[in-house]
């Protein structure tokens, strides 16, 4: 059991590794910089870069010292944080940005987490409310924030 969960993270690793390769590779054709600022192939191979490396450093962790599956997260744990995800996702469209995002957030720190109800929504609140002003005031992205467009 160990060893075919050794193979499987290392399989992800390599996955991720060589999705940073296609990145890399597909940035060479792309500008780099134009004048002051980045052009459009400056993030594929700052992020094609990260993620190559960053996979090989968890690939060779892996390889070096394999956890043991009794001190892996229960796997439902996963489950729950991408379904949450799919539903705040698939609701922005007819909830807006606010409702399903703060939703999401409470739903993972008190369900799925286990924290206290009041503190998670407080948290979930303070950075639903900073996420919205720094989409909608500072970076100007126009976000239907609410169901009724405001």
């Amino acid at each position: 059991m160990k060893r075919s969960a050794l193979t499987g993270e290392l399989l992800f690793a390599l996955m991720f590794a060589v999705l940073g390769l296609v990145w890399m590779v597909g940035s060479r054709d792309l500008p780099l910089w134009a004048g002051f600022a980045p052009d459009s192939g400056f993030l594929p191979l700052v992020f094609g870069t990260l993620l190559f490396v960053l996979s090989g450093c968890v690939a060779l962790a892996v390889w070096r010292s394999p956890t043991d599956m009794s001190e892996r997260e229960p796997i439902g744990k996963s489950w729950q944080i991408l379904i949450a995800l799919l539903v705040a996702v698939a609701a922005l469209g007819v909830l807006g940005f606010v409702i399903p995002l703060f939703a999401m957030m409470l739903f993972l720190y008190a369900y799925v987490e286990k924290l206290p109800f009041i503190r998670s929504a407080v948290v979930s609140g303070a950075t639903t409310a900073a996420l919205a002003f720094i989409f909608e005031y500072l970076l100007e992205v126009p976000l239907p924030l609410l169901p009724w467009g405001t």
